[in-house]
């Protein structure tokens, strides 16, 4: 092994990883990075076993060692053949999506492709996060090097070490050349559209999902936003808005989460995740009291009893939640009061300094609101990880479901109660347009600025570690130049692990709460919303290409229990705008005679129109477009006749077997013979 020593800022060796025996060694495809104090000779075990065949119990990939990191990569060979184990899906050259065999590679081959593009860098990094996670126990034994650690036969060598602190993290590392130039037509370039495919490409289809419905979600907001000018510019922002814009927009958010279905079935099938049911490994933080085996896979997996799960969502997360929902509507009722004190205090007086004071308790009380939600994330993480789910989507889902609770209420809760208790329009009209704008602009300085402080000065201080070290040698600029390349596994390992995309998903939950729950009162919101998003979408692309840890690349059919949240909030905003603009002076102006009994029927028999409307355009609007359901078809089709074709080779093998026979033995073998051609024909 070729290699060249120097030693970091905490004294380990950094070792040469561009060849391995006199090899070149392929781009670093994923870190692993151990504990300081582990114990080396297993990190050597390990190290030597992610080496070995698959046969010999290991996971054939390539390795090279960096002080107490490991740099993982693979063959193209090794990544194909994984890629068709794990029924990867290309398209071939008619465009059809279909499961990836190295037997008819030449079909998936497009001009100008070889075999080593085949594979996208994301997928690349999932087959080697699938082989590092099947490096399995045989049998029942101790962790080598670890007496006090059993292994399983069956249980995950790696999420093993990572559960007892032996490796500190695993995560794949940024491609330089790839990255600059999503980063090229990305954020850099800011009139161009969202580069999903490429986003796909590279962060992996959880990710790429998100920001596709950023940017349709962000084209929806276009329509809304301009009627809400144009009614500004000829009536003003009055308290009596008109009721074809609380109508249109009811009606344009089902249009919009209909269409997105639709969007969104379109990328799953060119993506090959529409039909994707993925068997769900446990948890790598999952715990159990005791090892039991998998009616599944047969492997040792630990155990948890499911009545001790339901007893900590429901006996005790649940109410934990509750009392944070009480403790929010408490400090809602407590701003509310302060807020009355202020302004009769000042309401005497006209100078801006008084006005400025009657304002105050409003922005710190959206400023409070955004701290608790910062908070109660965190909590709602934790707390779930307590509850100790077996899969990745039940922790998600229960996470989510916390989520859009506390902030529903935190967020919505202070404008339901103007809008309804307090029956205040210009007040609503007042609080709405605070919270969206000061939380959107919060939002903002944390994702923008901050990012770019933060990427400042982890560079300044990279820079300086570099320099000081080749102060103190004397090496040619061809050696700085690779040690520059084992640096980025450096820098990267202390970059921010990238968490996935519940906030970004919660961020988009709010604001479409704001926009659309209470649209009647205030129209501009889907402005403010819509020039919010367009920073958003180049903001949250720097932080993923220059702030955070390369995420792990996730497959995914769309954006979860979230495309129902969004469906919840759209049916409650029938029931506020309708109830909004029957409180409206200027609607009941059309027939003061009509007590506020009238006017609540009224309400109701709007509310069931709208609504009826809402179902119609859900029915008559497919959420899976013809030509997918044409492909899908297809592909049913296709695999039906691979099927037949199949057994009727393996028929005539058997028959091919039976007439050797039977000329040997023609009488003995006749009837049965016989038999199997009946038994060929009927097929």
């Amino acid at each position: 092994m070729e290699s060249f020593d120097y030693c970091d800022s905490e004294g380990e060796d950094l070792e040469g990883i561009d060849t391995v025996d006199g090899q070149n060694f392929p781009g670093t495809l994923c870190v692993i990075v151990f504990q300081q104090k582990a114990n080396q000779n297993t990190v050597n075990w390990l190290t030597d076993l992610i080496q070995q065949p698959r046969k010999a119990g290991g996971a054939g990939l390539l390795v090279k060692k960096q002080g107490n990191l490991v740099h993982i990569s693979a063959t193209d060979t090794r990544l194909l053949e994984t890629a068709e184990l794990m029924e990867i899906k290309k398209a071939d050259k008619n465009g059809l999506l279909r499961e990836f065999t190295l037997q008819d590679m030449d079909l998936f081959l497009h001009k100008g492709m070889n075999s080593s593009d085949l594979l996208t860098t994301s997928e690349k990094q999932r087959i080697i996060f699938h082989e590092l996670e099947n490096i399995r126990a045989v049998d029942k034994q101790f962790l080598f090097g670890y007496p006090g650690i059993k292994l399983y036969a069956g249980q995950s060598i790696v999420q093993v070490c990572q559960n007892n602190g032996i490796i500190k993290q695993v995560f794949p590392l940024h491609d330089e050349e790839d990255i600059r130039k999503l980063e090229a037509c990305w954020y850099k370039s800011f009139f161009s559209s969202q580069p999903v495919e490429d986003i796909r490409r590279y962060f992996g289809e959880a990710v790429s999902f998100y920001f596709a419905f950023l940017d349709f979600y962000t084209w929806a907001l276009v329509p809304p936003a301009l009627i809400g000018i144009l009614q500004l510019v000829l009536t003003g922002i009055t308290l009596h808005t008109s009721a074809f814009f609380a109508v249109f927009n009811l009606l344009w958010v089902t249009i919009f989460l209909e269409s997105w279905k639709r969007r969104s079935n379109e990328l799953a099938y060119s993506w090959g995740t529409i039909n994707t049911m993925v068997f769900q490994e446990h948890r790598s933080t999952f715990r159990g009291k005791y090892m039991g085996v998998d009616p599944v896979t047969g492997r040792h997996v630990p155990m948890y009893p499911p009545w001790k799960r339901y007893f900590k969502v429901y006996c005790i997360s649940l109410p934990i939640v509750f009392l944070c929902l009480f403790l929010a509507i408490l400090i809602m009722l407590l701003y509310f009061r302060i807020e009355k004190y202020v302004i009769q205090l000042y309401r005497d007086s006209e100078d801006p300094f008084s006005y400025a004071m009657t304002q105050l308790p409003g922005i710190v009380y959206t400023i409070i609101v955004f701290i608790l939600n910062l908070g109660y994330r965190y909590f709602a993480t934790h707390l779930t990880e307590w509850e100790n789910h077996r899969t990745q989507t039940k922790f998600d889902n229960h996470r989510i479901v916390k989520l859009v609770l506390f902030e529903f209420v935190n967020n919505f809760l202070c404008l339901f109660y103007i809008a309804f208790y307090l029956k205040d329009l210009e007040m609503l009209r007042w609080q709405l347009a605070l919270m969206l704008i000061i939380n959107q602009l919060i939002n903002q300085i944390q994702e923008a600025f901050l990012p770019l402080l933060v990427k400042y000065w982890q560079t300044t201080a990279r820079r300086f570690s570099i320099s000081s070290k080749f102060d103190e040698h004397t090496e040619r600029v061809e050696e700085f130049e690779m040690w520059g390349k084992t640096e980025q596994a450096l820098v990267e390992k202390d970059m921010v692990p990238y968490e996935g995309t519940y906030d970004d998903y919660l961020e988009m939950f709010i604001q479409f709460g704001y926009v659309f729950l209470f649209s009647s009162v205030y129209p501009l919101a889907a402005f403010w919303a819509l020039l919010n998003n367009i920073l958003e979408m180049k903001t949250d692309a720097f932080k993923l290409c220059k702030v955070y840890q390369r995420p792990i690349a996730r497959p995914a059919r769309g954006i979860g229990a979230w495309q129902k949240a969004f469906e919840v909030i759209g049916a409650v905003a029938v029931m506020t705008n309708c109830a909004l603009l029957s409180m409206s002076p200027a609607v009941r102006s059309l027939a003061p005679t009509l007590s506020p009994t009238d006017w609540a029927l009224v309400m109701v028999a709007a509310e069931h129109i709208i609504m009826a409307i809402k179902f119609t355009l859900v029915y008559l609007i497919p959420d899976v477009p013809e030509w997918v359901n044409l492909a899908l078809q297809k592909i049913q089709y296709d695999a039906q006749r691979a099927l037949k074709s199949e057994k009727k080779r393996k028929i005539r093998q058997v028959l091919r077997r039976l007439n050797t026979v039977c000329a040997s033995k023609p009488i003995q073998n006749r009837r049965l013979l016989q038999k199997e051609q009946d038994v060929s024909l009927i097929s």
